[in-house]
């Protein structure tokens, strides 16, 4: 029997405590179906409200996990080692996630960022929402915040945990401006993987990003990506910011 139940001894997280107890292991995905073909409707939307709950908890986890493990690298062997790593792990990562780069049209990248950014929880409520919007020269896609280093930099919406850059977590910024962090300083190491693997490394490969960070320094305001249609129309600044040059 599906049961979801509020735990004040977890600080009120909210848990399937399904009876009986063999019942925990069905896939919420599954008793979703089920209901849905059962018509009992407002148990089916009470499971999708739940299901929220259920992958932010491993979704948080994995991005606070690889902020520590960056923040450890950067207090241990300089930060300079940051951008070292990665290049690595994107060498890996490559082989998976990002094998359809340079077959495919620009608007299925933009679809495939798309469910990329609805999977991270973007926007209001951390449900997956953001803006997108054309425009003459290129498209659009705002973030407030992105569900990973936006989300890191406030205070949670919906669990009240304060911003991974300060206290207790103390996750670390850029010290200095770096091509890598866009020129600037303090900026989370977590976030600099836009501007390394989507800036840089595709302008070395490609001789065009295949997408651009609107970055910004206060951590209410949204973050925007833009897609650019051609070349020609990116603008020669967003080379320069990541030492780069734009040929052509």
């Amino acid at each position: 029997m599906l049961k979801i139940e509020k735990i004040e001894s977890m600080g009120g997280r909210v848990l399937r405590t399904d009876e009986p107890i063999e019942e925990l292991g069905i896939s919420s995905y599954d008793r979703l179906r089920d209901l849905v073909k059962a018509g009992k409707t407002e148990e089916a939307l009470q499971l999708i409200d739940y299901i929220q709950h259920e992958f932010k908890m491993l979704h948080d986890l994995y991005t606070d996990w690889t902020y520590a493990d960056l923040t450890y690298v950067a207090e241990t062997y300089g930060e300079e080692e940051i951008p070292k790593l990665f290049r690595y792990v994107k060498s890996k990562l490559d082989l998976v996630a990002y094998k359809g780069y340079g077959k495919v049209s620009q608007l299925e990248l933009i679809q495939y960022f798309a469910e990329a950014m609805r999977a991270h929880r973007c926007g209001p409520g951390e449900t997956g929402s953001f803006k997108v919007w054309e425009e003459k020269d290129r498209y659009v896609m705002e973030f407030n915040p992105c569900g990973s280093g936006g989300r890191m930099r406030r205070t949670g919406e919906l669990d009240g945990i304060p911003p991974r850059t300060g206290e207790p977590f103390n996750q670390g910024v850029t010290k200095k401006c770096y091509p890598w962090s866009w020129g600037k300083k303090g900026v989370p190491y977590y976030c600099a993987h836009c501007a390394i693997w989507h800036e840089i490394m595709a302008i070395e490969k490609a001789g065009v990003p295949i997408k651009v960070t609107d970055y910004q320094d206060d951590p209410n305001a949204p973050c925007r990506w833009y897609f650019y249609k051609s070349k020609e129309v990116i603008p020669e600044e967003f080379y320069t910011r990541t030492g780069m040059k734009k040929e052509g």
